[in-house]
């Protein structure tokens, strides 16, 4: 029981005088507990292998705390009682210690003396009425000399001197004030323990929300890198594609060069030909201008006669788009009514079945009240009539004592007690009578409660009828709405398909006249043009490559400012990262010179 159960905190075996088996018993069973904190084996005669057992206990226990051995014969056996004091001494846990009247001597004392200079939990020893003597005495003081943690030595009843008990009395008053100091130091040191945890929270905190920071940073950095790695790759394909537009330019300067120079010698050759032929140009610009004004009048008739067409065609397209925008308009009207009459048709739809559920609930909730009541009546019927029965046997009891101890008045009783029995069936009646009343109260208002519903359900379903010639008119102009969109849809798609004939038409007539134009153009004009034109265009290239070439120093310049300013973030992050391991150094450095300069650090135990 000992070893399994966790409720016992106090054991006790007082003047019970045990005998050896039964001593050992208990000390196994309390090696493996480990809720006990307080044991007493007080008188019961515990000498040799009962202090073997005490001895185990103690060194597989754990958790007691006060120990109380008084009135045994520890010191009977010293080899036993050194044995008891090599566990004590090992012990960590045990600090008070009763051993009053145990026989102890003074080998005994000097087994005390190694446990008080080993043991550093102990803080009570009571050793009265032994026979510990001067020499134990001088023992237990120089033991006690190398001991800072106990606080209490009884030695009365030793036959030991003033002198040394004085001197044990100051000792532990010393240790008293050590053990005060040290409580004050162990509260010193967990204030700052708390304090340098909060610091170091704090700290870590710092450190998070500046990796935080410098996380965001290089993101941010990165970020910027990219894009400016993005924008460098942009210039660049600029700049490639600006060389590659540079180098045909120049292909096409030099072509333009060339032909210019093959240009210029067939105008040599031209003009060569042409002062041979000037005499017979001379004799046929006459017939030449009588047909070109012959053939502007031609083509003047013909534009006039095309730009009228053209001009009635773009107004038939215009008016036929402002119709198919009209077409679109009403068909996205039509749309959008019937997107909104299916969400009434829904709406309404869960407001039949709201009140339908809050209907069913009603009923539900008039049905249980009218229980309610009828359970009530019942049990105030069934209350009145054993109440009226109670009342009726008193007064027959009354009425038989009467009876027996007067017999004069039985006359008069026999007619209070008739008397008596006509107000109780008076009284019944009348009680029958209200709960008839009542009755057919509570089934008239049930009836009632129960038409109210049949009159509100009777309202939903009308509502319900009208809801539904409401949805079967909405699907009826649902199918009307989408038959005339049908329909639209086929007169857009023949306006459609008569648009395209017209395009159609207008191409073929616009490449007719295109044909007339190029048939009336002369090829010695065009050329002299296209000449001219060229050597025109060469200024402009000249300019373009210059403003291209500006362009690409431009360009070259950006990039070099980004390269720049990124060099330049990167080390700034550098700079930061830097300071955030000197700042982490710095605090490494004074935590740990905080904890090497704290004031005296507590005994270390041996």
């Amino acid at each position: 029981m000992l070893q399994i159960s966790s409720k016992f905190e106090e054991v006790s075996f007082e003047d019970c005088l045990l005998k050896e088996d039964g001593i050992k018993s208990v000390l196994l069973g309390l090696c493996g507990n480990s809720s006990v904190k307080r044991l007493v084996l007080k008188g019961n005669c515990i000498q040799g292998n009962s202090t073997d057992a005490v001895t185990k206990m103690l060194k597989h226990n754990s958790t007691i705390v006060r120990l109380s051995l008084e009135w045994n014969n520890l010191g009977v056996h010293p080899e036993s009682f050194a044995s008891f004091c090599g566990a004590l001494a090992k012990n960590s846990c045990l600090q008070y210690l009763d051993l009053r009247s145990n026989q102890l001597s003074g080998e005994a004392a000097s087994a005390l003396a190694q446990v008080l200079m080993r043991n550093c939990s102990l803080l009570s020893l009571d050793l009265r009425w032994n026979t510990l003597g001067v020499a134990g005495g001088k023992t237990l003081l120089e033991g006690l000399r190398n001991n800072r943690t106990l606080t209490l030595l009884n030695l009365i009843g030793n036959s030991i001197t003033n002198d040394i008990i004085s001197t044990v009395d100051n000792q532990i008053s010393k240790n008293k004030l050590l053990s005060l100091k040290e409580k004050e130091y162990i509260g010193q040191t967990t204030l700052l323990k708390e304090q340098l945890q909060r610091q170091e929270r704090y700290s870590t905190q710092q450190l998070k929300q500046l990796e935080v920071d410098l996380a965001q940073r290089d993101k941010a950095l990165n970020k910027t890198i990219q894009e400016g790695e993005f924008q460098t790759g942009k210039l660049q394909e600029q700049l490639s594609s600006k060389s590659l537009e540079l180098v045909a330019l120049k292909t096409k300067y030099e072509l333009i060069t060339s032909a210019l120079h093959l240009s210029q010698e067939r105008v040599s050759l031209l003009e060569e030909r042409n002062c041979s032929l000037e005499e017979d140009l001379k004799s046929s610009q006459e017939s030449a201008t009588l047909e070109k004004t012959k053939l502007k009048e031609a083509l003047d008739s013909t534009q006039a006669q095309h730009s009228e067409e053209i001009h009635a065609l773009h107004t038939t397209i215009t008016q036929l788009q402002t119709k198919i925008g009209e077409l679109n308009v009403e068909s996205e009207k039509q749309k959008q009514h019937n997107f909104d009459l299916k969400e009434a048709t829904c709406s309404l739809q869960a407001e039949i079945k709201g009140l339908k559920m809050e209907c069913d609930a009603m009923v539900s909730k008039e049905q249980t009240k009218h229980k309610e009541i009828m359970r009530n009546i019942e049990k105030q019927h069934c209350a009145e009539v054993h109440q009226l029965k109670m009342d009726h046997q008193q007064v027959e009891t009354e009425m038989r004592e009467k009876l027996t101890n007067i017999e004069t008045w039985k006359a008069e009783a026999q007619a209070e007690v008739a008397s008596l029995q006509v107000q109780l069936s008076t009284e019944r009646s009348s009680s029958q009578a209200q709960l008839l009343s009542l009755k057919k109260q509570l089934k008239a208002e049930h009836a009632a409660v129960v038409r109210g519903l049949e009159e509100q359900l009777q309202v939903i379903e009308e509502s319900r009828g009208d809801a539904e010639e409401r949805l079967r008119s909405q699907v009826a102009a649902n199918s009307i709405l989408r038959a005339t969109n049908t329909k639209l849809n086929s007169h857009i798609h023949t306006l459609n398909n008569d648009i395209t004939e017209l395009q159609a038409k207008l191409e073929t007539k616009e490449g007719e006249v295109k044909v007339a134009e190029r048939r009336t153009r002369e090829e010695f004009s065009a050329q002299i043009e296209e000449l001219q034109q060229e050597c025109k265009q060469i200024p402009k290239l000249n300019s373009i490559i210059s403003e291209q070439k500006r362009l690409i120093t431009d360009l070259e310049h950006e990039n070099e400012l980004h390269k720049r300013e990124t060099k330049l973030k990167k080390e700034e992050l550098k700079k930061v990262h830097e300071d955030e391991a000197r700042r982490v150094a710095m605090l490494h450095s004074a935590f740990m010179s905080y904890f090497n300069s704290s004031p005296g650090s507590p005994p270390k135990s041996n």
